[in-house]
């Protein structure tokens, strides 16, 4: 999550929102603007931030390599193994 702080005081700002958004798109990541202040997207940003948690922590890991099948002269039914 890419999370931009402050979003209330415009006269400061350092990163367009335009900017903020298209850097969170490139990473494949969320984009906040908040305020602790003005109560902007703070709420929201936490319970996005705990929901990505949470969906990422109960999908299946899946293996980083590729799947090879391993015969011998020996062995009727080829079996698999990964290289990772």
């Amino acid at each position: 999550m890419l999370l931009g702080n402050k979003c209330d005081i415009e006269r400061k700002r350092k990163v367009s929102k335009e900017m903020g958004e298209k850097l969170a798109k490139d990473h494949g990541i969320r984009f906040f603007e908040t305020s602790a202040k003005s109560s902007i997207n703070v709420e929201e940003s936490f319970l996005a931030l705990a929901q990505d948690i949470l969906y990422k922590s109960t999908k299946k890991p899946r293996s980083a390599g590729r799947e090879v099948k391993i015969t011998s002269s020996t062995e009727k039914q080829p079996s698999k193994c990964t290289i990772l």
